[in-house]
């Protein structure tokens, strides 16, 4: 695991800066992966009232982009960082779109959810959805972790599991497009489902992308455009 410090300032009040907007990026992980959490178990189990929660707390997850935005800004225009500083700021500006994006998918999942209540649905396809559900909450959970101690290999690991994502979701959607032949009374439903699980799919995409951030970070390289081998034969 690589480590950086970015307690060796000698103002002290720059270094609370930055370990203030670790802390506030870390907040905002643990609120998303909440949302995801509740966002799926209020479809799976038909819960209205949580769903309306989900939707409700979306804002919240807003209100700290903008916060966690404006303290980097205000650390740029007034600290000037450079190096291994300024690529914690950026990489936090980033990670917080991606989390700000996640949080919308969740809030799409309960909006879904609120539709397929109303219609009082269930599906034999709640089973896959909660799985791949499950493969998303780990990979995002691990991505979280890495963030917060700064660990590469986590990252890769992460990255590299979004396959089993892209796979499970083609594989559920693949499902649900033949059942909407099948059942054409159903097929409002079945899209909400659809929408769902595509959700969850870009959720994965997000949750790869802080992956990312964590490598430019730690290894001071934008590994973005770069597929997985490369990254693993170049920087590690």
């Amino acid at each position: 695991m690589d480590t950086l410090d970015f307690n060796q300032h000698t103002s002290q009040s720059y270094n609370d800066e930055l370990e203030d907007i670790r802390n506030l990026l870390l907040n905002m992980g643990g609120m998303v992966e909440k949302q995801l959490q509740k966002s799926v178990q209020s479809l799976l189990s038909g819960d209205l009232k949580l769903a309306k929660k989900v939707i409700k707390k979306d804002l919240g997850i807003n209100a700290m982009e903008v916060r966690i935005d404006e303290e980097c800004t205000q650390i740029i225009a007034k600290r000037q960082p450079a190096a291994s500083d300024l690529r914690l700021i950026i990489a936090v500006i980033k990670s917080i779109t991606d989390l700000e994006r996640i949080g919308d998918e969740a809030e799409k999942i309960a909006k879904n959810a609120i539709y397929l209540i109303s219609k009082n649905y269930k599906s034999e396809y709640f089973l896959e959805i909660e799985s791949l559900a499950i493969l998303v909450a780990e990979n995002l959970k691990d991505a979280l972790n890495s963030l917060a101690r700064l660990d590469v290999e986590k990252a890769l690991e992460v990255a590299v599991n979004d396959d089993a994502v892209d796979k499970a979701f083609e594989s559920l959607n693949k499902d649900l497009i033949g059942f909407m032949s099948k059942e054409p009374q159903d097929l409002k439903k079945i899209v909400r489902l659809s929408w769902s699980a595509k959700a969850l799919e870009k959720i994965g995409d997000h949750t790869k992308n802080i992956c990312e951030y964590v490598i430019y970070l730690v290894k001071g390289k934008d590994v973005r455009h770069l597929d997985l081998e490369t990254i693993k034969e170049e920087y590690f």
